[in-house]
């Protein structure tokens, strides 16, 4: 029923006649500012898997690295715009639903999915700017401001958190083994489809491993130690390069990484905005 209301020709693209360019924009600037982030994540990490001079890293040290750089504050403020633009492009697909998921049960989880995903780069963003004008030290990989809570409230956040990491590990791994996660970028019919395909895969896998680690983190916080420290993708790499295995499953990781903002910045160029 939506074939009558589809379509102008833009390049190799067929797109919705109700898909505003203002969104495709949004998304596609937003696709290279995540692609850069995970991109500096991963050589970052890989170059410390191999004791080249980089370190393990995180969001937070991604963008402190990335301050460094000549002309790193416009960097940093040009790179919160685009993740500002990737939340936006989230949050229009949760809500206004332009590529037309639907309302069934799995649609509805995916736009919720969505939604929240918005929300966390929102939060990356704010970090982005917080970085142009705060100095914050590199090794900043935990927190103590939520202690006001206590010990055992503390605890019971921490195991839900681990909880919910462990299952958002175990929908990313399901997702990309089905294909449906990949599918919904709309990749099929370009030369390329299935070397693009397979970056992607490889690196939703990484990301989902290290989901693994730091969900465990939360939940050995929460269960045992009792240290109340906020966890992230540098302490699940930090982690990893405590033995000679460990170091070589970080390196794979690290590669992962640099797969998984690889894929985003092809995306700019291969993602098909057409309607399912």
């Amino acid at each position: 029923m939506f074939i009558g209301k589809t379509i102008f020709e833009n390049g190799n693209l067929n797109e919705p006649i109700h898909l505003k360019k203002s969104y495709k924009t949004a998304a596609l600037i937003g696709f290279v500012s995540k692609g850069i982030v995970y991109l500096v994540i991963g050589i970052l990490s890989f170059l410390a898997a191999l004791n080249m001079g980089g370190e393990s890293s995180g969001t937070n040290q991604a963008l402190a690295f990335l301050k460094k750089q000549p002309f790193g504050q416009i960097l940093l403020l040009l790179l919160g715009v685009g993740l500002l633009c990737y939340s936006f492009w989230m949050f229009v697909q949760s809500i206004k639903d332009p590529e037309e998921l639907g309302s069934s049960r799995n649609a509805k989880l995916r736009r919720f999915g969505l939604f929240t995903t918005g929300l966390v780069y929102t939060f990356v963003a704010g970090l982005a700017f917080f970085h142009v004008f705060t100095y914050m030290p590199d090794g900043n990989s935990g927190s103590r401001y939520l202690n006001f809570l206590g010990p055992s409230t503390l605890s019971i956040i921490f195991i839900m958190v681990g909880i919910i990491l462990a299952v958002q590990a175990f929908v990313l791994i399901v997702g990309v083994f089905k294909g449906g996660l990949l599918d919904q970028f709309n990749l099929e019919g370009h030369k390329y489809y299935r070397f693009i395909r397979l970056i992607g895969q490889f690196g939703f896998y990484s990301r989902a491993f290290v989901v693994v680690i730091i969900a465990y983190f939360f939940l050995r916080a929460g269960i045992y130690t009792g240290n109340h420290d906020i966890k992230g993708i540098q302490d699940a790499f930090s982690f990893l390069d405590q033995s000679l295995v460990g170091r070589i499953l970080m390196a794979f990781t690290a590669v992962g990484f640099i797969s998984y903002g690889a894929f985003y910045v092809l995306l700019t160029r291969y993602r098909n905005f057409s309607a399912n």
